[in-house]
């Protein structure tokens, strides 16, 4: 039922972590996609070492337009009827597919997200989970959320548009289109600060985003921008 997919580039250090967190759950999926950007490092040695070991694992190596062109590649190849996307640096709870399992058999179609671990400095930060219906503050927490497949099939997959904050294009695209989200009180994933989506490049992305969908008007739009362009000046 479940398929999962990573997408990486030159991951040798955390990937594994990342593997065991799949391979090792109480529920294993039925296929997990690895999507692969023709890592230069030992990502591709230490991922065949898993695919001995674990037949469930795909690998795909080729040459992509970024993140979201590697996540689209590897839902169009999963099988499954619920997807989860977990990143290279960041792992599952091991019983996250026990859990997503037993909410999409009683539920059926729609968004799952339940709690993610924000990690800094390889230590807990704090928790996270976001309600859907206040996307036009925050984001959902993409590594800890499922998608049914038939969800992706009829409303669309990443817009490439959108380098870093896609995901939350699809979340307020699929809202917008009344698709049913489902919350789960248990934690899901954990996830590494500091990389790309925590940047002020990021943030001014989604801003962006929100103002297109109309969730903030143009004059919200500018002063947000002003205040990100400021901050990224004084992080210069």
């Amino acid at each position: 039922m479940i398929s999962i997919i990573t997408v990486v580039y030159n991951g040798e250090k955390t990937i594994r972590q990342t593997l065991d967190s799949v391979c090792n759950q109480s529920v294993l999926p039925d296929e997990y996609i690895i999507v692969d950007g023709l890592s230069s490092d030992s990502t591709l040695t230490i991922v065949r070492k898993y695919m001995e070991k674990y037949p469930f694992i795909k690998l795909i190596s080729e040459k992509d337009d970024g993140i979201y062109d590697a996540m689209n590649k590897g839902i169009k190849l999963a099988k499954g009827k619920l997807i989860g996307i977990i990143n290279s640096d960041d792992w599952y709870e091991a019983n996250a597919f026990e859990k997503m399992s037993e909410a999409f058999i009683e539920n059926g179609s729609g968004v799952y997200y339940g709690i993610m671990r924000n990690i800094l400095n390889e230590k807990e930060f704090y928790l996270e989970r976001v309600n859907q219906e206040f996307l036009a503050q925050k984001m959902i927490q993409h590594p800890s959320t499922f998608v049914s497949a038939d969800i992706y099939r009829d409303y669309g997959l990443f817009d490439l548009n959108y380098k870093i904050s896609s995901d939350l294009e699809l979340f307020i695209r699929y809202s917008i289109n009344n698709v049913k989200f489902y919350h789960l009180d248990n934690i899901i994933a954990n996830f590494r600060l500091g990389g790309a989506s925590s940047t002020p490049k990021a943030g001014m992305e989604s801003i962006l985003i929100r103002k297109n969908y109309g969730l903030i008007t143009v004059k919200q739009y500018y002063f947000k921008l002003f205040k990100f362009k400021v901050k990224s000046f004084l992080n210069y």
